[in-house]
């Protein structure tokens, strides 16, 4: 997956993609060790401008995201444009709630969502 982000950030010459990652997995886990490994992440992309996991320029971002206010402020940061994609992998729950948070922002006035996804 890395990879095909990779082409996706070399190709983008006009900066039309805002890649995030979310790394879920520490969720329930929100201890020392994972405010360290956010520490650590911020420090490195403000430094390098790329995330110290993936090697991407995508903002790496820690635990479950509230797909509702992060898609109002993409409408926000994008109210220019007419649609925004949306591109999810992971398991059928996840990926409904990323669909989720895509038709409730497309009832807000501003940028459509279009939501594509892999399940696994």
């Amino acid at each position: 997956m890395t990879d095909i982000i990779r082409q996706v950030e070399e190709q983008d010459k006009n900066g039309l993609t805002d890649i995030h990652i979310f790394i879920t997995q520490f969720y329930q886990k929100f201890d020392l060790r994972t405010i360290m490994l956010y520490i650590c992440e911020r420090h490195f992309q403000k430094v390098s401008n790329r995330s110290l996991f993936s090697g991407l320029r995508s903002v790496t971002h820690f635990g479950r995201p509230q797909f509702d206010n992060f898609f109002e402020g993409l409408q926000e940061l994008h109210s220019d444009v007419g649609q925004i994609g949306v591109f999810s992998c992971g398991p059928p729950p996840m990926t409904r709630s990323v669909e989720a948070g895509c038709a409730y922002c497309n009832q807000i006035e501003g940028p459509v969502f279009i939501h594509h996804y892999e399940n696994f």
